[in-house]
């Protein structure tokens, strides 16, 4: 079965493009693609319309995939020890690194830049720890694996400057990766709790409010 195929199917069932990205590890963009693709291979040609529905037709215009009209980046939930990211970048955002660093897109470094976030407020320079990974060029989406289980994360795309520093080009939401179904110790503790072995619920000292993050445009 080939990809449209599988797409429609998902679609059918009444899953959202961004959730059929996500099903099959691709980016929504190429998804959005294909969709677009089939839906204008199930519109009745111009033949087959009536004088007044070309005329409609003829005004409506083609719009340039979601990769393509929107400076994002996505970060998404996979397994304990994974993520997956997908972005995209405009023209101008672009232009605006070209213009800034005097080198054409396609030659400038693409780095991808992981923050340890969890259980704090993120400013941006205040992460439990860091880490960044040189990325193949013209490269939208990657997977990040071997990642410490029941934690959060926040992944910066950017590119480096002429003295090797890491520069931001757009900020992701945060994702956690799942705990670590191997580990068994907060079982225990709500075991204890339903008991009442124990006077409150150990796991209050892990607890934290949520804080808000903004992507950066």
């Amino acid at each position: 079965m080939n990809l449209i195929e599988d797409i429609v199917k998902l679609k059918e069932k009444g899953l959202t493009l961004q959730e059929i990205a996500q099903r099959m590890n691709m980016s929504l963009g190429k998804v959005q693609y294909r969709w677009n693709k089939y839906r204008q291979q199930q519109t009745p040609s111009n033949h087959e319309l009536s004088p007044e529905a070309v005329a409609v037709k003829e005004k409506e215009k083609w719009t340039m995939p979601y990769e393509y009209e929107e400076d994002n980046v996505c970060l998404m939930p996979r397994t304990s020890d994974s993520l997956y990211a997908y972005w995209s970048f405009t023209e101008s955002i672009k232009q605006m690194a070209e213009h800034h660093f005097r080198t054409k897109w396609e030659e400038l470094p693409s780095v991808l830049k992981i923050y340890d976030v969890t259980d704090i407020e993120f400013f941006g320079h205040n992460a439990h720890r860091t880490f960044e990974m040189e990325l193949p060029p013209m490269t939208n989406n990657w997977f990040l694996q071997s990642l410490e289980p029941g934690r959060t994360f926040i992944v910066d795309i950017g590119t480096r400057t002429f003295d090797g520093s890491f520069f931001t080009l757009l900020r992701s939401n945060p994702a956690e990766t799942s705990p670590d179904p191997y580990n068994s110790i907060h079982d225990e503790k709500i075991e204890r709790w339903k008991h009442q072995d124990v006077n409150e619920p150990e796991w209050l000292e892990n607890f934290s409010t949520y804080s808000y993050y903004q992507k950066i445009r």
